[in-house]
């Protein structure tokens, strides 16, 4: 009997860190944006309402390469972090996941500084959060 009973609450804590790590691990689309060719280009992605409970925020590009030089995130309680990202993103490819500072916020507007590549159009800049 007690054999059974381990095991069952075994069974039922990994289920409760699964479904705890597939919530944190959860990309959700933020918005877009297209960088020209002119050197540090700004763009900046404006939120209505804050978007909540972020805590890290991906790039990701298509329709050419881009060159990010800087990002910067304003919070809704007026606070700003610039990151420093200094990445050059493949077409098709994203930055590594970039941390927030003061773990989980709520986001007013993004900025990303920087422009597009070897490419005949604008790169499109896709942001992600978890």
């Amino acid at each position: 009997m007690r054999k059974l009973l381990i095991a069952t609450l075994a069974v039922c804590l990994g289920f409760a860190a699964t479904a705890d790590a597939a919530r944190y691990n959860h990309a959700r689309h933020l918005g877009s944006t297209r960088l020209s060719h002119a050197e540090n280009d700004v763009d900046v992605l404006r939120f209505r309402s804050c978007r909540s409970d972020v805590h890290a925020i991906q790039l990701r590009t298509s329709r050419g390469q881009v060159e990010i030089e800087r990002l910067w995130v304003r919070y809704a309680n007026g606070e700003r972090d610039t990151l420093s990202v200094r990445d050059r993103i493949a077409k098709g490819g994203s930055t590594r996941w970039i941390d927030l500072r003061g773990g989980k916020r709520c986001i007013a507007e993004i900025g990303i500084i920087g422009d597009t590549e070897r490419s005949r159009d604008q790169a499109r800049v896709d942001i992600w959060a978890r």
